[in-house]
């Protein structure tokens, strides 16, 4: 389905929800603007649990599904290491990163490995700043951890190795990231452009605009859409 289906189904929908009126006063960027939140918004309640069911992205096939196109994976290299802490690498984050899934990361080891490259590919866990600070290696502080760590900040992934084990570690480390991408925007944006989600998730995306955008809240026919939200979710 392109967006200027969706724009039609939209304003079909809002025009019949609009009881003061036979005809919306929204302009086209305005409805572009409130798509674009609500698209935004569906794509939050699927990966957090913020839903009726309390269930997040990976725990639930419909989730799974609602959103499947827009899992990317990719691989990054390190482009710098931290002059300060010896176990910190960073990594540019892909621009059009949504939301961070998981990774993992190719360390240089002594060992041989199924493909004798002598590497291992470690899982990477995301944690906040604040617990970061027990993983960096300092003067005062060389410590253990059984996978590596990382955190963002700014534009960069940051990832905290250990060094009792990877210490002479010279590789390229590549680290290999899942994320969910940016979707296509509706505003500035072309209408021949295919909406990267299922028809199903069309109809989410517009009922969730139009409860967005409409000024009669109380009207019976906006508060019958709210209850029906968790049948879709």
């Amino acid at each position: 389905m392109k967006h200027s289906d969706i724009y039609t189904k939209f304003m079909i929908e809002y025009d019949k929800a609009n009881v003061t009126s036979s005809y919306p006063s929204l302009t086209r960027y305005e409805i572009a603007t409130i798509l674009d939140k609500a698209y935004l918004a569906i794509i939050a309640q699927k990966l957090t649990g913020n839903n009726p069911r309390q269930v997040p992205f990976e725990g639930d096939t419909k989730a799974i599904e609602d959103i499947r196109p827009l899992l990317t994976n990719t691989t990054l290299s390190k482009y710098t290491k931290d002059s300060i802490v010896d176990n910190l690498f960073k990594y540019d984050i892909p621009n059009d990163m949504l939301y961070y899934i998981n990774g993992s990361v190719e360390i240089a080891n002594t060992t041989s490995s199924i493909d004798d490259n002598r590497h291992v590919i470690l899982p990477v866990s995301l944690i906040s700043h604040v617990a970061s600070e027990r993983f960096k290696a300092t003067a005062n502080n060389l410590p253990w951890m059984k996978n590596p760590v990382a955190y963002t900040e700014g534009k960069n992934i940051c990832l905290l190795i250990d060094l009792y084990k990877y210490k002479y570690n010279h590789g390229s480390m590549k680290l290999y990231v899942t994320y969910i991408k940016i979707p296509a925007k509706f505003v500035n944006d072309s209408d021949n452009t295919e909406f990267e989600l299922s028809d199903s998730m069309v109809e989410e995306l517009i009922n969730l605009a139009i409860i967005m955008s409409t000024e009669i809240i109380e009207s019976p026919r906006i508060s019958t859409k709210t209850n029906i939200r968790p049948l879709e979710s």
